[in-house]
């Protein structure tokens, strides 16, 4: 999936990788790789700090269009998690 930002600014390269529970959809950890890593990893790092789920990121308003919303867009190839947490 290509983030719309991405094509804006004409640079698509990176990749988001996110490691969750399958049973629980708890958000493990987060892995991005991108020259503006250190600029959208933190949406992450409260995800992992605060044991959200992987539904909690799918159901968050994202301003549009941002970079940051590559986390949302990685979430969004999930199926439906296990149900609220």
């Amino acid at each position: 999936m290509v983030d719309s930002k991405a094509v804006v600014i004409r640079d698509t390269r990176g990749l988001v990788k996110m490691v969750v529970d399958a049973s629980t959809g708890k958000i493990l950890g987060v892995h991005i790789f991108a020259e503006n890593a250190a600029d959208i990893i933190h949406e992450a790092v409260l995800a992992v700090k605060y044991r959200m789920t992987i539904d909690h990121i799918i159901e968050t308003v994202h301003v549009f269009p941002t970079m940051t919303r590559v986390d949302q867009a990685s979430s969004d190839v999930f199926p439906e998690g296990p149900g609220p947490a």
